[in-house]
């Protein structure tokens, strides 16, 4: 696909390392094929987004219907097989499930599965990213509290939380005190504006939160996301002119 190569491209001069995919069908995929296609412009698939193979094949790790819990959660070790082979990560957001009739019930149900996923996730070295996302996306996971209470019984170093700033917007009441209190349990951020457009094009104060970063003396990943305003190539540049000064 020409204009997928001419992202990528882009990418590339702006130095970026790695890329996060969803792919729907990753069973359907070569890894080696993929590991060189993006290695040909610098970038290594860092993480499998989960997020489509959800919705294609309508998957929930708090469903109420056993039926589709246990579906989910072998896919979600397919996952787990299929970053392996990139040395990568699997990202649990729309995965997690929506929004439930009992929130409660459908985090027990969430850590049920879970606790099917993870021995899995350690005995490949694949980290597990836990996504918190907002309460109008899902009942389970919502602040980075709630989801280092799911996560946190594991014992689990392959278990992990993932922070959102556009989610975060919403959830936390201090941002800078919530990333600060759970650091342990993150080594990858994903930056988004208010708006769910890329950084730079809402309202949130990326400069405030690289710094705070900085100052945790924080080591892990940062991955831009978020919605299309005009084109991606157009939101790209104005995001990165806006983030280069911040992160030089």
């Amino acid at each position: 696909d020409k204009n997928f190569e001419r992202q990528l491209k882009m990418l590339k001069e702006f130095g970026f390392r790695g890329v996060e995919v969803n792919i729907a069908k990753p069973d359907q995929i070569d890894a080696n094929d993929l590991r060189q296609y993006f290695s040909d412009f610098n970038l290594r698939f860092t993480m499998f987004a989960s997020g489509l193979a959800a919705k294609t094949f309508d998957l929930s790790l708090s469903n109420e219907d056993p039926g589709i819990r246990a579906r989910s959660v072998q896919k979600c070790i397919d996952f787990i097989d299929f970053a392996e082979k990139f040395d990568a990560g699997v990202i649990v957001g729309f995965l997690k499930g929506g929004i439930a009739r009992d929130a409660h019930h459908a985090g027990k149900l969430f850590t049920d599965s879970l606790s099917r996923i993870a021995p899995h996730a350690l005995q490949k070295s694949v980290p597990v990213l836990i996504e918190a996302t907002n309460r109008y996306e899902s009942s389970v996971a919502k602040s980075l509290e709630e989801t280092v209470d799911l996560v946190k019984e594991y014992q689990n170093s392959f278990i992990r939380i993932l922070p959102d700033t556009f989610h975060m917007n919403i959830e936390e009441a201090d941002q800078s005190a919530a990333l600060r209190k759970y650091i342990k349990y993150y080594d990858s951020i994903h930056i988004s504006d208010n708006n769910r457009y890329f950084p730079g094009l809402g309202a949130i104060n990326f400069a405030e939160i690289i710094r705070f970063l900085r100052g945790l003396q924080y080591q892990g990943g940062i991955a831009i996301e978020g919605n299309i305003k005009k084109s991606f190539i157009d939101d790209l540049r104005k995001s990165m002119d806006y983030l280069i000064p911040l992160l030089s």
